[in-house]
């Protein structure tokens, strides 16, 4: 699948070993040991208004790359993040789910706004947009690697469904601002609920 396979190889690198959340609570993600730090960049969001990474710091947060013509994996993962904020209950307003474009071509403020209404996420995430110059450092930096337009030649009004291949990490930085935990897109909403509540914790 091309939205999988980079992110967890280069975890591993990074963190060999396992470690232990708050509370005594195994994280379940591949966790990163010593932390990573944050690449801060500033996007747009589907109200059209810009949005700071660091300005997210006091909360935990997740982040993760999307595209909203996409028909596999992505809309999965929507979903699922979906149903973290369901568990989250009364805890939800101190996550920020963050999703980042790698489609910025297509993906306007209007079109992840549908995208957001569409999978419930309106006003439970900030799908962010930008210009390619400004994305390119974040999909490296962040592990969704090299973007790759998988229909040569195909332009906005000729394919209004195409592919794009691309990493699907699912960061979550702690309070701090720090990346402690990594999964793939293939992860459970349990699993991902537990590792949130775990850096929830002081």
């Amino acid at each position: 699948m091309p939205h999988r396979g980079v992110v967890l190889a280069l975890a591993l690198l990074l963190a060999p070993t396992v470690a232990v959340g708050a509370r005594g609570s195994d994280l379940q993600g591949q966790v990163l040991d010593p932390p990573r730090p944050a690449l801060d960049f500033t996007l747009t969001d589907q109200s059209n208004r810009p949005v700071q990474l660091a300005s997210l710091q006091g909360q935990v947060v997740v982040l993760t790359f999307l595209y909203t013509t996409c028909v596999d994996v992505c809309p999965l993962v929507a979903a699922k993040l979906h149903e973290v904020t369901d568990r989250l209950g009364s805890r939800r307003g101190e996550v920020a789910i963050v999703a980042v474009t790698v489609d910025p071509e297509r993906d306007t403020p209007a079109a992840v706004t549908e995208f957001s209404k569409r999978w419930g996420m309106l006003d439970r995430w900030r799908f962010l947009t930008g210009t390619e110059r400004q994305l390119e450092t974040i999909w490296q930096y962040y592990w969704a690697g090299h973007v790759r337009r998988e229909i040569p030649g195909a332009t906005a009004a000729a394919t209004p469904s195409h592919a794009i291949g691309h990493g699907s990490p699912v960061h979550i930085f702690d309070r701090a601002g720090r990346i402690r935990v990594v999964f793939d897109g293939d992860f459970q909403p349990a699993q991902l609920t537990h590792d949130i509540e775990a850096l929830l914790e002081p």
